[in-house]
């Protein structure tokens, strides 16, 4: 019974995510590359870290490297890149006044954007690019802090500052009450028309990725944008509380963790693709059905992509899958026989 029912819906999440892949496989193929920010002098090197290609909140690092400049210049491609998404890191820079964009992985390795392809430079340039790249990921991306340690750091009453890690919108929040997830009310009716703002001028339930930043530390979170249950601070102009998750933390009904919730916190941590690729196919599925109804494009990409790689055991060690993608004998993967 359970071989039958793995079959049908394995084969009804194949046909839907044929679908999805070719929806987002246009979509990102056809956008334009990030915005080329670099500076007049053509050896300053600025490299920007977005959570998502379309994210308005980003931040920069400027530096000056002519050999790596020069590494560049000759462009000598190496293997494809394989992962379905393009790196949130992006170095810009002038080559004889035209500028020129790569994306850099957090290994420091260099893609070019356009082929998909490595470009090859040396281990010197590529241990540079690696340490700006943690720098500047750091500064940008939450602590991925299990609930039990969130909520000693933001403890009843406190006062912190939320940021929308898309729009960069950011307003004061207070966590009122919440033993499983953060119960929260904006401070202020301005505070309250900005978290309405980050929805689009309306309360939603849709999960988005926020840095929750309280006495020096920035916490990776995930809240919605829907007033609901009690409490109240006065004249705030938000009748009951929202909800802050955290890594672990679970919902107060079902006890149970949400999916779409931790999704968002991995993304505000930076680490959406080594979370995804270690979900089962069910939770897979979850992850699927929830990009679908808030219409997120970077997830259905992940969460369809071919070349996703899998990091079981078996795919490790197997020598016919030199890429290691997830392949139909992949012990994660629900059998048809």
């Amino acid at each position: 019974m359970w071989r039958l029912r793995a079959s049908s819906l394995f084969r009804w999440l194949f046909y839907t995510l044929l679908f999805s892949v070719a929806l987002t496989g246009f979509t990102y193929k056809h956008s334009a590359p990030p915005h080329l920010v670099g500076a007049a002098n053509s050896n300053m090197f600025q490299l920007v870290v977005k959570a998502t290609p379309h994210s308005k909140y980003q931040n920069e690092l400027q530096f000056t490297d002519n050999k790596l400049q020069r590494e560049l210049d000759e462009g000598m491609t190496g293997a494809p890149y394989l992962d379905p998404l393009l790196p949130d890191v992006n170095l810009t820079y002038n080559k004889k006044g035209v500028p020129q964009s790569f994306g850099i992985t957090v290994n420091g390795e260099v893609v070019d954007l356009t082929s998909k392809r490595m470009i090859t430079i040396s281990n010197r340039s590529q241990e540079t690019l690696r340490t700006h790249v943690i720098s500047i990921r750091a500064k940008h991306f939450g602590e991925l802090l299990p609930w039990e340690e969130a909520s000693k750091v933001l403890p009843k009453y406190s006062k912190f500052t939320i940021t929308d890690i898309e729009s960069g919108i950011s307003f004061e929040g207070q966590r009122r009450a919440g033993s499983n997830h953060a119960d929260v009310q904006p401070l202020t009716k301005a505070d309250s028309a900005q978290l309405k703002t980050i929805y689009g001028g309306k309360w939603s339930w849709e999960r988005k990725a926020v840095l929750v930043k309280l006495n020096g530390r920035t916490l990776a979170g995930s809240m919605h944008g829907m007033p609901h249950g009690g409490d109240g601070i006065p004249g705030n102009d938000f009748n009951g509380h929202f909800c802050i998750h955290f890594l672990g933390s679970v919902t107060h009904g079902s006890r149970l963790v949400d999916p779409a919730h931790q999704v968002m916190v991995h993304r505000a941590a930076g680490l959406l693709m080594p979370y995804i690729s270690k979900l089962s196919p069910w939770a897979l599925i979850d992850v699927w059905i929830s990009a679908v109804n808030q219409g997120d494009l970077q997830l259905l990409q992940v969460t369809t992509g071919w070349n996703r790689r899998c990091t079981c055991e078996a795919c490790a060690a197997c020598p016919s899958s030199r890429s290691r993608t997830l392949r139909s004998s992949c012990r994660r993967m629900p059998q048809s026989t």
